[in-house]
């Protein structure tokens, strides 16, 4: 079984999160002075998300999956993706009217994964957007979903592998990292609402995008709370601030 959190990052009216090479985001962080006072990340991401119950459905091939009310309710959501095919798998959104949306997922594109007929992570659809009444998955072998609530992700920790969305409670700062797959690029969204929506609002910014495909890369993080996706196929490591 495959877990997959795949989100395609669209900024600016944006919606899930694209590998490093497809992105388009703020480049700073968020100044001190704009952000709201200091809270818990899990109820902070449950006030400025939504929360639900989490929802796992599996199957074969492609699929159209609806979704529980209270998810489609919910601002933004965590989709953890498990495959195992022949051939790409594409997961699509849905609207509330029935057409299609973003694309979550598309293993055909590297970024993702070293192999497109399997996958094992995370993805998820940004407050940006509406979010989705149904998933399309076009796939020709087994996969499962499982839909969870922003506040049910765990804290951003020093070590990783492949795509995942995180909560971090940090005093923000400049930190760095390593990722031995230089196959791909690297990149870190973070999402943090303040007063006046700066770093938060509709546009997360991106704390890292390590476009260079280096071993090493830096970045800054705003103080949390706050959402974080990170975007990488592969190991990485983080030294926090």
């Amino acid at each position: 079984m495959i877990a997959l959190l795949s989100a395609a990052v669209a900024l600016t009216g944006c919606a899930s999160v694209t590998p490093v090479e497809n992105q388009e985001t703020d480049s700073a962080p968020p100044p001190s002075s704009s952000l709201g006072s200091p809270a818990h990340s899990a109820e902070w991401a449950s006030e400025t998300f939504g929360t639900f119950d989490e929802f796992t459905s599996s199957g074969t091939g492609e699929l159209r999956v609806e979704l529980p009310a209270e998810v489609s309710e919910a601002r933004s959501g965590i989709i953890d993706v498990a495959y195992d095919g022949g051939a790409p798998l594409t997961l699509w959104s849905e609207d509330s009217e029935g057409a299609l949306g973003m694309i979550l997922l598309d293993t055909s594109i590297e970024g993702y994964t070293a192999d497109a007929s399997s996958f094992n992570g995370q993805t998820m659809w940004w407050a940006a957007n509406e979010p989705p009444s149904a998933l399309l998955v076009e796939a020709d072998g087994a996969w499962e979903v499982t839909v969870r609530p922003i506040d049910s992700a765990p804290q951003l920790p020093e070590s990783g592998t492949g795509y995942g969305a995180y909560l971090y409670d940090g005093q923000g700062g400049a930190f760095t990292g390593v990722k031995p797959d230089t196959g791909v690029g690297m990149s870190m969204t973070e999402y943090r609402s303040g007063a006046d929506g700066i770093g938060g609002g509709e546009t997360p910014y991106e704390a890292v995008s390590e476009q260079r495909r280096d071993v090493d890369f830096r970045g800054e993080l705003a103080a949390g709370p706050s959402l974080i996706f990170v975007s990488q196929r592969g190991e990485w490591e983080l030294e926090l601030p």
